[in-house]
């Protein structure tokens, strides 16, 4: 088809061609047409421009019409595109950015957020160093500024009261922090918020700060909060429902409570009893405490908690794990399954164990794993695409000597190669124990047909054992050349550590990473 054949074409059918190409194809096919008919019709599907894979020619050669056409709305860029889209940024209705930042310093970062970032009303930023500097919150949250929408991920920002003006259009947050303190410095200078996103990582220091939870004006626009994480400190919780709850009607709380295990009493009285208008909560408190009793289950059946769903409560006092969560779960991630847990309900209907949102799934391993735990997992995880098995806790050496000493599979599942996992795609053994041990890496090949992801440490000892067999056995060939990602653990005598040569001789296949555990 010509050019003029094409131009001659009736508006209807454009849009049906405009949706089979992505948004770079259409500005170099049609940038240069002088026709306003086809600008306006390509409008649509260029208003949300992705150039955060474009070269710098290519954004400089096609960018600068584009934007001074006024014709995008929505940008995701790199953080290096900066300092070549300030000048035509400024002069364009681009209302709204997505930023990849993957750099330690922020300058660059804070250079553009100073000259446009006043401009927009939506801005997320995804960082992929979450070790870089965390020292944005100055240049987010200016006076004056017109964000409604902001998404920080990937990394922690650090911030003190003084360092952050008031922000009234915000309505929507979703950021990562160290400890609750920065929440209340946030409220206090976002009096319109109505959604509130925080993943708190664990508190670096001994004791977190509480001066700045005095004299706070409850925010009567929020309406929903998720706290996701890891924190020391649930009477800081406890404190930000107490001064902002009776507005909430949405919580989720999915969490890792670090030197604590609570019950549905103490739920009840510092949560449930705060936030007089919830009628949605979700909750996954997860704590590891070792010498802990089991809660009593009947702390949750109380006329409060019957409003809202299911509770489970999961534990293994081997394993020193304690879980408190409502059905349906809403984790795409189990890390407490163990082969001795106990759980116990309080409904007032008949429930199931059905995980269908999780994909990842951790096993811990106290006891040798039986062909029944494989067989709850097929039955109630059905859609985990990646299986971590490690221990608990971190062991001693006399443990770790002792648990070597211990099977790690159970007989019966060890010579039953009829279960299946077929969903699984990525397999991390983790353990600190038997990772020398060819029966039992040849069982979870069988049980994993589709694995193509392996993370684990792979010794002399157990190259050796794969060498003896292979040749004898068609089965283990086939399985480790299907691998396509194999991940090194290296946290062993490092004289027990296999050559590139012997690595690709395992596993020709396979990309090769490395860490340390």
């Amino acid at each position: 088809m010509t050019k003029t054949q094409l131009l001659d074409l009736p508006n209807e059918l454009f849009p049906l061609i405009f949706q089979y190409l992505n948004s770079r194809n259409l500005i170099e096919t049609f940038s240069n047409v002088q026709s306003n008919r086809i600008q306006i019709l390509i409008q649509p599907f260029i208003s949300h421009l992705d150039i955060s894979q474009e070269t710098n020619q290519w954004i400089q050669t096609y960018l600068p019409d584009i934007l001074n056409q006024q014709n995008v709305v929505a940008l995701r860029l790199h953080d290096k595109q900066i300092t070549l889209l300030l000048q035509y940024v400024l002069l364009s209705k681009i209302q709204s950015m997505h930023i990849f930042d993957s750099h330690w310093s922020t300058d660059t970062l804070k250079q553009g957020l100073d000259q446009f970032g006043q401009r927009l009303k939506r801005l997320s930023i995804t960082f992929t160093d979450p070790c870089g500097k965390g020292d944005l919150a100055s240049h987010l949250f200016q006076r004056y500024c017109q964000l409604e929408y902001v998404n920080i991920t990937g990394r922690s920002l650090f911030f003190d009261n003084n360092e952050i003006s008031t922000c009234t259009k915000l309505t929507y947050l979703s950021i990562e922090l160290e400890g609750m303190h920065r929440v209340f410095i946030l409220m206090k200078n976002l009096p319109n918020l109505q959604q509130l996103k925080v993943k708190f990582r664990v508190e670096e220091r001994m004791i977190q700060p509480t001066c700045y939870f005095k004299n706070l004006i409850s925010c009567n626009t929020l309406r929903r909060i998720t706290f996701t994480g890891c924190t020391k400190y649930f009477e800081h919780l406890a404190h930000f429902f107490a001064t902002f709850g009776s507005t909430i009607q949405c919580l989720t709380i999915n969490i890792d409570l670090i030197y604590n295990v609570i019950d549905g009493l103490r739920l009840e009285r510092e949560l449930l009893n705060k936030m007089q208008c919830l009628a949605s909560f979700d909750l996954i408190i997860h704590s590891i405490l070792t010498h802990r009793e089991s809660i009593e289950i009947n702390t949750f059946q109380t006329l409060s908690w019957r409003k809202f769903n299911p509770i489970v409560y999961w534990n293994d006092i081997h394993a020193h794990q304690h879980t408190i969560f409502t059905l349906p779960y809403r984790s795409n991630t189990f890390k407490h399954l163990s082969n001795d847990f106990q759980s116990t309900c309080a409904s007032n209907r008949e429930v199931f164990l059905y995980f269908e949102r999780v994909r990842t799934l951790s096993l811990l391993v106290t006891t040798p794993l039986t062909l029944e735990t494989f067989e709850f997992i097929a039955k109630s995880f059905p859609n985990i695409k990646t299986l971590e098995l490690t221990n608990p806790i971190e062991l001693s050496r006399f443990e770790l000597k002792h648990n070597r000493t211990i099977s790690l599979l159970s007989d019966v599942f060890l010579s039953n190669n009829t279960l299946q996992l077929p969903s699984i795609v990525k397999f991390c053994f983790l353990l600190r124990s038997h990772y020398d041990n060819y029966q039992i890496l040849r069982r979870f090949l069988h049980l994993l047909p589709n694995l193509v992801y392996l993370q684990m440490f792979i010794g002399r000892s157990l190259f050796h054992e794969i060498l003896k067999y292979e040749h004898e056995d068609n089965f283990i060939r086939s399985a480790l050349n299907r691998i396509e990602t194999l991940q090194m653990v290296n946290f062993y005598d490092g004289k027990n550590i296999l050559t590139h040569e012997e690595i690709h001789n395992l596993f020709p296949n396979a990309k090769k990473l490395f860490s340390g555990r």
